[in-house]
């Protein structure tokens, strides 16, 4: 399965007052990752679908896990694992380390989806396009 990493700085707007990342950005950069992962890929899931739609990928479940806390300025890096591509959903893992340190882990569970232009809360999932399936699912 497909792997994705890249480093990013810890930014002093991402702290607690003791310099300690604030948890919920753990989350931001894994939206952020992720995005960055299919747009490498020359896939924007978010785009026009078509027939007045957007794409999207909605988190079905996840799971953290904190093990280290980074310092302000510290570099970390952002890997993520494409775990399984299924039907309609899609498995990831996010690890992000400080050189060997992990610091947290992630699992998180998305479908492929859209939604009519101006009515967000009619979601619909959709089927794995074949062509992002055999992306995600090749061995890099």
């Amino acid at each position: 399965m497909r792997h994705y990493s890249y480093d990013r700085r810890l930014n002093w707007s991402e702290c607690d007052p003791g310099g300690i990342i604030f948890f919920p950005h753990y989350a931001r950069w894994m939206v952020d990752g992720l995005n960055e992962m299919f747009l490498s890929l020359g896939i924007d899931p978010n785009a026009p679908t078509g027939g007045n739609a957007l794409g999207g990928l909605p988190v079905l479940g996840l799971s953290m896990k904190f093990v280290s806390a980074p310092a302000l300025h510290e570099t970390v890096t952002h890997q993520i694992t494409v775990m399984k591509v299924g039907g309609k959903s899609m498995a990831f893992q996010h690890r992000f380390l400080s050189g060997n340190k992990l610091l947290m882990e992630a699992e998180e569970t998305r479908v492929w989806a859209e939604h009519p232009l101006g009515n967000p809360r009619a979601l619909r999932t959709l089927q794995v396009p074949e062509h992002v399936r055999a992306l995600l699912q090749e061995a890099v």
